[in-house]
């Protein structure tokens, strides 16, 4: 039999193993195409770390939808969560984002998905708008919106709301009602009829937009009647919108204590470094400056997604506002009004002050109708006269003299080469030698600056820190708590013996004064009835003794001096002091601050009149009526 030809073996042979090359191709094919394009999860990553970084495929698009968002100063982090799984050229990863907030809101957490295709040249994400945000749809975009918290308030010590939120009437004009040439007559015409400068009101007016409602007066609510409403209305465009608006209960209550609210101004925010917005309450001054954050309380944060064509909101995270609280001060409301009433007829500037000894209480602090806008109590300037004789007297003391000891009050005196006198009020017949009680009682001036060689300026300074002055301002009051030079000598430091000199107070520091002397040690003011007064530290501590000897000396005033007019009033005993300070005025002429201070019990009180007559006949019955009436 002739053998089978193997031609047709090989044949078989050459062909399987081209099939198998085939395979083998195709297999390495595949995996160097999968090799050249990864499996996508490298791609997901970097998609995790260009949206941190604020990039995004579609560039316009992430700016569009979370533009607002980070204009608005909140932060994203965004990391791969899952990186998911690749079938048929398509990966859908997990998303994982974190939001800092502004304002050290917290953050805002959440995942998405968002979704990979391989083509030709790799891996490449297509991100839909919810990739950005939870069901967030093609037409919403991501806002931050801050919330309000309700505004809190500040009480007097018994809960009394000094000042809050209280209804208002904005009045101007609408310019949608008026032609441009009626613009400039009707802004006179408002303006005229509520008071206010006719010129700038119609620059204001002409400034503004076409469409706008330009503010000419804010009033409150309760004080409608005090303005020709009704003619008004008449003319055209006038437009009277209610609202709100932090105030203090009456206007012109307490000046200078409570503070201010009002809106932010253009420099206000350009200045704030970002931390101030259009419609942010900015404090001004007094207690309302200090317990801010507790009034204002803390806004809050709502994320939300806002659909570009219907403005339709949705809530996808929220901080809630915490809302303001009652901040309590040291005021008493019955104490303040009374105090008001009785400086009321003064035509100069003028104060009363009371104060509570044993606490450093601020009860009230009263200015007359024409220290309205300059709160003189609390930071007023003035020397102090024969008031200031209270801090004399203590220095005497610690230079060894006794209420008892006797000293001369001749009826003028010459001090390197000054020349210094007493009141002209002055009854002549004490003119000679008397005890330093007596002295003190009849406010003898010359009694007090003879001794000049006995008590040194340092020594004088050093009383008047004693007895409170000088200290720090408490927190909340923008206050002047008086200054004595240590380093005048001469006729200065002879001056500065009677309360004239370069001697300045505020009449709540010479308030101070006498609580120390009362109280039997230095006593801090204090306007915020949650916080303890800083007592400050004095280098020499008042004692016991040298309290109840200066307590015998101003109970002398009373019982036998130059405020006898107070020995009658019931209760415990009345001490204090009377003060004439003269000064020039702005017309060169020799004028008087008129000056007393009395305690009673738990109770200081101190009246002030700039431009006034004698102590105890200006201030005098001012402080005597107080003093009844608490």
């Amino acid at each position: 039999m002739t053998p089978a030809s193997p031609a047709p073996r090989r044949r078989g042979l050459l062909l399987a193993l081209v099939a198998v090359l085939a395979i083998a191709a195709l297999v390495v094919g595949s995996l160097l195409w999968r090799d050249r394009f990864g499996s996508g999860e490298q791609e997901a990553a970097g998609l995790a770390a260009a949206l941190s970084a604020g990039e995004a495929p579609d560039q316009a698009e992430h700016d569009r939808i979370l533009g607002p968002l980070l204009e608005a100063g909140a932060v994203p982090q965004v990391s791969l969560a899952d990186p998911g799984s690749a079938r048929d050229g398509t990966r859908t990863a997990t998303l994982a984002w974190t939001w800092t907030l502004p304002d050290e809101a917290g953050t805002w957490e959440y995942t998405t998905e968002a979704t990979l295709h391989r083509g030709e040249d790799g891996w490449r994400a297509d991100l839909d708008p919810a990739a950005y945000a939870p069901a967030l749809s093609a037409s919403e975009h991501l806002e931050l919106t801050t919330l309000d918290p309700e505004l809190g308030s500040l009480t007097d010590r018994d809960g009394t709301v000094l000042f809050s939120e209280l209804p208002v009437i904005t009045l101007g004009l609408d310019k949608t009602q008026l032609a441009a040439d009626e613009l400039d007559a009707a802004a006179r015409d408002l303006a005229a009829l509520l008071g206010i400068d006719a010129d700038r009101f119609a620059q204001s007016v002409a400034g503004h937009g076409p469409e706008a409602f330009v503010a000419a007066l804010t009033i409150r609510e309760e004080a409608a009647d005090d303005y020709p409403l009704d003619e008004a209305a008449q003319v055209t465009g006038y437009l009277a919108v209610e609202g709100t608006r932090p105030l203090a209960v009456e206007r012109g209550y307490a000046p200078g204590v409570l503070g201010s609210l009002r809106e932010a101004s253009a420099e206000d925010i350009e200045d704030s470094d970002g931390e101030l917005e259009a419609g942010d309450l900015v404090p001004s001054g007094g207690v309302i400056a200090a317990a801010r954050d507790e009034v204002l309380g803390t806004p809050g944060l709502e994320v939300r997604a806002v659909d570009e064509h219907t403005d339709a909101a949705r809530s996808l995270h929220r901080i809630e506002p915490v809302s303001g609280t009652a901040v309590p001060t040291t005021l008493d409301d019955d104490v303040q009004r009374m105090a008001t009433a009785a400086i009321a007829d003064e035509d100069s500037p003028s104060a009363v002050i009371v104060l509570q000894p044993s606490t450093g209480d601020v009860l009230a602090s009263a200015l007359g109708p024409a220290g309205q806008s300059y709160p003189v109590g609390l930071v007023g300037r003035y020397a102090p006269g024969s008031t200031f004789k209270a801090v004399t007297a203590l220095s005497l003391l610690r230079a060894g003299l006794t209420p008892e000891t006797e000293v001369q009050c001749p009826e003028t005196a010459v001090v390197a080469g000054r020349s210094f006198k007493n009141a002209d009020s002055m009854d002549p017949a004490l003119f000679g030698t008397m005890p330093l009680r007596s002295a003190i009682a009849h406010s003898c001036n010359t009694a007090m600056l003879l001794q000049h060689e006995t008590v040194d300026q340092p020594t004088l300074a050093d009383a008047a820190t004693t007895l409170g002055i000088g200290q720090e301002p408490p927190a909340g009051l923008d206050a002047f708590m008086g200054s004595v030079d240590p380093e005048d000598t001469g006729a200065e430091h002879a001056a500065a013996m009677m309360g004239q000199g370069r001697v300045l107070t505020s009449p709540l520091s010479m308030a101070v004064v006498l609580a120390s002397v009362q109280h039997g040690e230095t006593v801090a003011p204090r306007i915020l009835a949650d916080r303890q007064p800083v007592t400050p530290e004095v280098p020499t501590p008042l004692t016991g003794q040298e309290a109840a000897q200066m307590q015998e000396m101003l109970r002398g005033v009373v019982t036998d001096g130059s405020l006898d007019e107070f020995a009658d009033l019931p209760g415990e005993p009345v001490i204090g002091k009377t003060g004439t300070a003269e000064w020039v005025d702005e017309d060169g002429e020799l004028a008087l601050h008129s000056w007393v201070i009395v305690a009673q019990g738990d109770r200081v009180v101190v009246a002030f009149v700039e431009d006034g007559g004698y102590g105890s006949v200006t201030a005098g019955p001012i402080a005597r009526e107080v003093l009844e009436g608490i």
